[in-house]
């Protein structure tokens, strides 16, 4: 005997949907953010570093992964020349990471890029229903993030 009532199917959940979409958007994204020399998860970084430094270990526990892959992605950064790394001030065992000038604009031209894709992946809706989209998404990823740790002295 199943739990779901008759006629419910997993194309018709939201969980679905969503990962439809999601593997819809990432790979357009992806094309977007080639030719900046960036990936959907740098994006994640750079964002968190729009309001200032931060420590690795914080950033690690904001994206949600190892603090191993953190030191891989800023090390992509720093390459790219978007992020440097800064010595803590009061413990110098600390690693801070900032954003560059060049991170900033490479933000900005990647935040150009996602309303781009915004706008193209959201014709079918009119304005109330694209809003109305996007809040309850906001809502919902909102609810799902680890808490983002204060901002610690260097």
């Amino acid at each position: 005997m199943s739990d779901s009532p008759e006629g419910e199917s997993v194309a018709s959940s939201v969980t679905f949907q969503l990962v439809r979409l999601g593997q819809l958007a990432n790979h357009r994204f992806v094309d977007q953010l080639a030719p900046l020399g960036l990936r959907p998860r740098h994006c994640a970084v750079l964002e968190l570093l729009r309001d200032g430094s931060m420590a690795q270990l914080d950033l690690a526990h904001c994206l949600g992964v190892a603090p191993s892959v953190v030191v891989d992605m800023i090390d992509e950064l720093q390459d790219l020349h978007a992020v440097d790394r800064v010595r803590g001030t009061t413990d110098r065992r600390r690693q801070f990471v900032e954003l560059t000038a060049h991170g900033r604009s490479l933000i900005r031209r990647a935040a150009n890029a996602a309303r781009a894709l915004d706008a193209d992946l959201l014709r079918n809706l009119d304005s109330a229903q694209s809003e109305g989209l996007r809040a309850g998404l906001y809502q919902v990823t909102e609810g799902t993030r680890p808490a983002k740790p204060a901002r610690a002295a260097g």
